[in-house]
């Protein structure tokens, strides 16, 4: 479910902690090897937000995944707006080749440009592991 972060962070918290779980502490993200994912940038989105234009904009959005108990969270910034996508793990569908890896949630599908190879490995190894709950 993408939307836009406002100023009453609190109830969005607890929208998102309701389907994805809650963020990981410090302690937790050591003993669990999460430490989310490494940087990558964000190319498309299908279909089309209603405020989020992607083919007219020339700025270059990036963006860092966190993986919670439950789901998928990710946050990015497009025109001085924070917007935040968070998907259970039960709806999430993805692929990826050399250079693009593509998230399909419960209602849009994103394309991403993979900036390091090495460390997208990592990752999707591990979002292997909480899907299937081998944290």
């Amino acid at each position: 479910m993408l939307l836009k972060v406002n100023n009453d962070y609190f109830s969005l918290e607890k929208i998102i902690r309701d389907k994805c779980g809650k963020k990981y502490s410090l302690l937790e993200r050591f003993f669990k090897k999460n430490f989310g994912s490494s940087r990558y940038r964000l190319i498309n989105i299908f279909p089309k937000h209603k405020e989020i234009d992607l083919h007219n904009y020339n700025d270059c959005i990036f963006l860092n995944f966190d993986l919670r108990k439950d789901g998928l969270v990710f946050y990015f910034r497009y025109k001085n707006t924070e917007y935040v996508e968070f998907c259970p793990f039960y709806s999430l569908k993805f692929q990826s080749n050399d250079k693009s890896f593509v998230i399909q949630t419960d209602k849009y599908t994103y394309s991403f440009e993979i900036m390091n190879e090495k460390k997208h490995k990592d990752f999707i190894l591990n979002i292997y592991k909480f899907k299937n709950g081998l944290d």
